[in-house]
């Protein structure tokens, strides 16, 4: 077992120590690949992400010469923190092993009462969409300005909030594969890293040319080499999806 806890986060030392035995106490999140449940701990509330058990060669790598995912995650989330680009406040990770392999992880966040923007672009352009739509490209901008390449960046791990004043905030999640270039993304970087941004592409267009203008481009080239990373990204993703299908076959 291995943990690390956040120095200005110790009054939660003794939930991450006992964790793996409490972990299904917690309040269903979601359920999936990974498990995330919440937990009121005092006055506080808290989100827990269980990772999926590495397998095979990927649990010995884990747990010897790569970091875990509950750990890029939690030193993403620091990073983040210092860039000033909102995400939930991390709190600590732990791993746990059986036979010197790694069996779970997990990372400890703040709760977040954010909701994943896929609820405004899969109904663009509806009239209650259009302000967080219209706010998001300049999120997007941030990240990029500051270097922040997301590798997984799509519309489940954005999320955004209206505050009391009508401003819309953003924040990212998933950020366990990340890289920070510690320069502004290029153009063909920036429009390459939204390849992944799944939803309708009346909504994608529109986000393509309001972030292209924000960053000084021609809005209708940005929303061309935009459709031309999403369009390769696709291909790609359905030829590694039929060449799967065919090697389970082959193994039936």
């Amino acid at each position: 077992m291995k943990y690390f806890i956040h120095p200005a986060m110790e009054r939660f030392r003794s939930f991450v120590e006992t964790l793996p035995t409490t972990f299904d106490q917690g309040e269903l999140i979601f359920q999936g690949r990974n498990t995330i449940r919440s937990f009121t701990i005092g006055d506080e509330k808290i989100t827990v992400k269980r990772f999926r058990k590495p397998s095979g060669i990927n649990a010995l790598l884990y747990g010897h010469l790569r970091k875990s995912k509950a750990q890029r995650a939690y030193e993403h989330a620091v990073e983040l923190c210092h860039l000033e680009i909102p995400t939930p406040e991390p709190i600590a990770w732990r791993e746990d092993y059986a036979g010197g392999l790694l069996r779970d992880n997990y990372l400890i966040t703040r709760y977040s009462d954010y909701r994943p923007i896929s609820e405004m672009t899969n109904a663009f352009p509806a009239p209650h969409t259009f302000a967080v739509v219209d706010a998001l490209p300049a999120f997007i901008a941030e990240l990029h300005r500051k270097g922040v390449e997301h590798h997984d960046f799509n519309n489940g791990n954005t999320q955004w909030k209206i505050d009391k004043e009508g401003v819309c905030h953003f924040e990212v999640i998933d950020i366990n594969r990340m890289r920070f270039r510690g320069r502004e993304l290029t153009r063909e970087e920036s429009l390459h890293n939204l390849r992944r941004m799944n939803c309708p592409m009346t909504a994608y267009a529109y986000i393509l040319g309001r972030y292209g203008e924000l960053r000084g481009w021609d809005n209708y080239y940005s929303q061309m080499d935009g459709a031309y990373h999403y369009g390769e990204f696709i291909r790609k993703r359905d030829r590694r999806d039929r060449l799967k299908a065919l090697i389970r076959g082959k193994k039936r």
